[in-house]
């Protein structure tokens, strides 16, 4: 179980480096709905998810040590 943990909290911070860079991307072309549409649903939503999953890995040996 804690291997599809660690896989899940490995999507997450995939999705939420690509919504970053397309974030950045849509701020610099001056976009702002798309710029809004990432921060606000796909950002603010993974950043919770991800610190959860982190946070209960933190005990395993799945993650390296803060």
């Amino acid at each position: 179980m804690p291997s599809q943990l660690a896989r899940l909290l490995e999507a997450h911070e995939i999705i939420l480096r690509a919504a970053h860079e397309g974030a950045q991307a849509a701020d610099e072309a001056g976009d702002d709905g798309t710029n809004d549409l990432l921060v606000s649903d796909i950002i603010r939503t993974n950043e919770p998810q991800v610190w959860f999953l982190a946070e209960h890995l933190a005990a395993t040996d799945l993650l390296p040590p803060k």
